[in-house]
């Protein structure tokens, strides 16, 4: 019933490896907003962690490549990476995990991508969310069982593991549900001179680690927001009464902010 939407959401989602000099620092998910190849993904796909600091994505020694299925990889660089919530009446800062990035070089195809919404989405909406996840296996785990002294293995591992080859090999997973809590944020943060209005909220279906930084589409195929994280709540036992675990939510935040990350990314450029 929903083949035509599924490939296309497979086709718009890329898998993220980041570097710092030659080590992994970060992995994740993506989706292509435009067909030049701009994508939108989580902060903390980009920088390994939260929170947010600049250091980390403006690292001289940062690289991001990104593999779309049956693309060549493409090396990215940062158009906006979070931004700060800094309302007087707050007791700390708040941070929106989202970022913008773009090819570091223009490449010579079109990207196949979701269109992207600034609308609210709706309580009880059925919506589709999509990522990389570690639910999927490499077929037979071939990267487990290769011979590591055969001619060319290290180049393998290396291909699949830290190039973002995953894509071709497992390509992301798609789940269904319902958006079910919605909360609007509304600020004004006198010291940048910008208004925040965006929505934040829970889909009663779970994605795994991963999956951080894909998209939330409705039925149409258009991009509604991104994966952020997954929602926990406390597990009570003897033995660690601050443990948490997944509740089986996912939480995300609606596109409506594209249009604060515009401004932002419009003054960034005239500076």
């Amino acid at each position: 019933m929903f083949k035509d939407l599924y490939e296309k959401i497979q086709s718009c989602c890329g898998y993220v490896t980041v570097f710092e000099g030659d080590e992994v620092i970060s992995e994740g998910t993506c989706f292509s907003f435009t067909d030049t190849g701009e994508v939108i993904t989580a902060a903390h796909v980009v920088t390994g962690r939260m929170p947010i600091k600049k250091e980390d994505y403006t690292h001289p020694q940062q690289r991001i490549l990104i593999k779309f299925p049956e693309l060549p990889l493409v090396e990215y660089t940062v158009s906006f990476c979070s931004f700060e919530i800094n309302v007087p009446s707050f007791k700390e800062i708040i941070q929106l995990d989202i970022a913008v990035l773009r090819p570091k070089e223009e490449q010579p195809f079109k990207f196949p991508f979701l269109p992207a919404s600034i609308n609210s989405v709706n309580l009880g909406q059925r919506v589709f969310v999509a990522g990389y996840s570690d639910e999927l296996n490499i077929p037979f785990s071939i990267e487990e069982i290769i011979d590591p002294e055969s001619f060319g293995a290290d180049k393998f591992i290396k291909a699949i593991r830290e190039e973002g080859y995953l894509a071709d090999m497992t390509g992301p997973i798609i789940k269904q549900g319902y958006i079910g809590n919605i909360r609007r944020i509304f600020a004004d943060d006198n010291s940048q001179n910008i208004r925040i209005e965006t929505d934040v909220f829970y889909i009663d279906n779970g994605m795994h680690s991963g999956a951080s930084g894909g998209p939330i589409v409705n039925e149409e195929g258009v991009a509604l927001g991104v994966l952020t994280q997954r929602a926990i709540t406390p597990a009570h036992q003897s033995k660690d009464s601050t443990l948490k675990v997944p509740s089986g939510s996912s939480i995300g935040i609606s596109l409506q902010i594209l249009k604060t990350v515009h401004e932002i990314i419009q003054r960034n450029n005239a500076t």
